[in-house]
Parts: structure tokens; sequence; C-alpha cells
């Protein structure tokens, strides 16, 4: 079940919405989404950074499980990111 949710904007933050929107040559609902779907990933990314930053141990383990696969699959002559940043 779709779950619909009413929003209340201020004249003024209406205007912006809408001059946005046009200048992104796209509806105003489709905008709007574009906004909450950027804020949500901002938010989890946060929290994800903070969880990585009280796990140093485990954020250690994950990179160099990470860097292992990357050499296996140079190894293998296999498509990789090892040196990528070189």
């Amino acid at each position: 079940m779709t779950r619909t949710i009413t929003l209340r904007l201020s004249d003024e933050a209406y205007e912006a919405v809408k001059r946005y929107a046009e200048a992104a040559d796209t509806s105003m609902n489709a905008w709007v989404e574009r906004v909450l779907d950027a804020e949500d990933m901002r938010r989890r990314c946060a929290a994800h950074a903070a969880w990585m930053r009280t796990n140093p141990a485990i954020t250690q383990v994950a990179l160099a499980f990470g860097e292992a696969n990357q050499r296996a699959l140079a190894a293998a002559g296999l498509p990789n990111l090892a040196g990528a940043a070189e």
C-alpha cells in the first residue's frame, strides 16, 4: 500500500520549487523526490561514516579484504582497481 504524505509549503518555498523544477525541465513532484532522495543518501552516508569511525578495526579488515580481492583479480588478469589511484 502506498502512503501519501502532504507537504505544505509557504508561498515563497512553493515558488522556489516551481522555479527549480522548471529550470530542471521536470515536474515539481519529481524535483522534490530528487531532493528527498539526495537528502536520504546524505544522511545514510553520514551514518555510515560515523559507524566506520567508531569501528576502526572492522574498517581495516574490510579494506584489507578489498585490497586482497583487487590483487587476486589482477593476478588472474581480470579488470580491477588495483593501481587505479597511482
